[in-house]
């Protein structure tokens, strides 16, 4: 219902309203795309008393102007930077599809919150308590969650899921010095172990197979 109601009360609104931008809504989630300062300012307001006009009001917090900066637009501006559907869009340093040079882009990859609901989720699961009898069950039982982050977060910049998986790591090295009294009193070892199980079975856990391996 709230789809179908946004797609008349904003959508189509603002594609008779103003046929120079471009939008990308997801549920109540809006990026609208303009092409000056001035342009976004007169745009946010019609927008604000658009929302008003239908019963709805936008979020004092979320909603802001945002300037794209990149190698092409070098203004200085406060905002550079924001979150949609758990990416955070920024500058980036970026390399060249066709030479191996560098340049500021714009672009995505995971949020920092995103980041931080993954490492909440590893933390209910308390890793270090299942009982599995061996690393296996833990692959078993983690493969389709991994798989689940690197398919959507993977998509863009998939090395930023690095700090993601080297928390994993740091689990499964916690649930082994809790299982094996040889790694008990050494975390030295225990992070030697998991580099050998990673050598010798290097597709066990999902990430491996996309080089997530310390």
């Amino acid at each position: 219902m709230a789809n179908l109601f946004l797609h008349y009360g904003f959508d189509k609104w603002l594609e008779q309203t103003d046929t120079t931008v471009t939008f990308t809504r997801y549920a109540d989630d809006v990026i609208v795309h303009c092409r000056s300062k001035i342009h976004a300012e007169q745009t946010l307001k019609a927008i604000g008393q658009r929302m008003n006009a239908v019963g709805l009001e936008l979020h004092p917090k979320k909603t802001k102007i945002v300037y794209c900066r990149d190698y092409r637009r070098k203004e200085k501006y406060a905002e550079v930077k924001f979150d949609f559907l758990g990416y955070s869009f920024q500058p980036r340093t970026t390399k060249a599809k066709t030479r191996s040079r560098l340049f500021l882009g714009f672009d995505c990859a995971i949020s920092i919150s995103s980041r931080k609901r993954i490492a909440d989720k590893l933390g209910d699961l308390k890793l270090e308590k299942m009982s599995f009898k061996s690393i296996v069950g833990i692959a078993q039982h983690l493969n389709s969650m991994i798989r689940g982050w690197i398919n959507y977060y993977g998509k863009f910049r998939i090395s930023t899921l690095h700090k993601v998986f080297r928390l994993l790591h740091k689990r499964i090295v916690r649930w082994a010095r809790k299982r094996y009294k040889r790694y008990k009193t050494s975390l030295k070892r225990g992070f030697l172990w998991l580099k050998r199980v990673q050598e010798q079975y290097p597709t066990f856990f999902y990430h491996w197979q996309f080089g997530f391996l310390d």
